[in-house]
């Protein structure tokens, strides 16, 4: 009699838990759903800037004394020597240009030869912040090729010794059929990552700038990675106008 009250119970228990049990499966199930977003980092390793803090790159020609603030006008690339890679044969770059009071800007690339494959005057005035620079689609930047971009505030016209600039590389690489296919079925976020884990720079940062409004934390995660963090928390700037090319 004691054990068929005994089974009688333990039956009760089940009945009455078994709906936690249900309950708990379906949050475990909506929260696996979730996990490949919420697990997506999009640390760039291997692009830390030295601790001295070296932000622009190939320095200064001279001085420009239309910049006010301290701040450097900064190339947002990995490494001391704002080198990159892409897979696309025109593709973007960002800069922060901090306030100044100057009126145009130049933007070169040129290749090993030292031959200029693109060149544009920019209008700058009134534009502080992070800028994001798109080259045009006639620009075809050859697959395994590296190419020198330089980006300068012109101070002074009459004198571009005065100029503030900041330089670095571009490389176009290839990727395997199986990171495309990676990619192809992704979401944004997720493409960022596999960008960011084939150390394929460019398409990163601008993957993530544009998802900056929905997802800050992967931006400020991005730059905070290469040693810009400073900078993640500047606004973008609406830029810019070209003058000739």
């Amino acid at each position: 009699m004691m054990g068929r009250q005994n089974i009688k119970s333990w039956g009760l228990l089940a009945l009455a838990i078994s709906p936690i049990i249900v309950t708990f499966s379906g949050w475990e199930l909506a929260k696996a759903q979730q996990t490949p977003e919420l697990l997506i980092s999009v640390d760039f390793e291997g692009g830390k800037r030295s601790p001295s803090g070296r932000t622009s790159g190939g320095g200064t020609r001279g001085t420009c004394d239309t910049i006010t603030t301290n701040r450097n006008l900064t190339a947002l690339m990995p490494g001391d020597d704002n080198a990159g890679t892409t897979i696309s044969s025109n593709p973007k770059f960002f800069l922060y240009i901090p306030e100044h009071g100057a009126k145009l800007a130049e933007f070169e690339i040129t290749d090993k030869s030292g031959e200029s494959v693109y060149s544009a005057n920019l209008d700058i005035s009134d534009t502080s912040g992070i800028v994001k620079l798109t080259l045009p689609k006639n620009v075809n930047l050859k697959t395994n090729k590296e190419y020198t971009w330089a980006f300068s505030i012109v101070c002074d016209p009459w004198d571009r010794s005065a100029d503030k600039f900041v330089e670095g590389t571009i490389k176009k690489v290839e990727i395997s059929s199986e990171l495309e296919n990676k990619l192809n079925n992704a979401s944004p976020l997720q493409q960022a990552e596999i960008y960011a884990n084939a150390k394929i720079w460019n398409e990163t940062i601008a993957t993530v700038a544009e998802l900056r409004t929905s997802n800050p934390t992967e931006w400020e995660e991005l730059l905070t990675s290469v040693g810009l963090k400073e900078i993640a928390s500047e606004p973008f700037a609406s830029c810019c106008k070209v003058e000739a090319e």
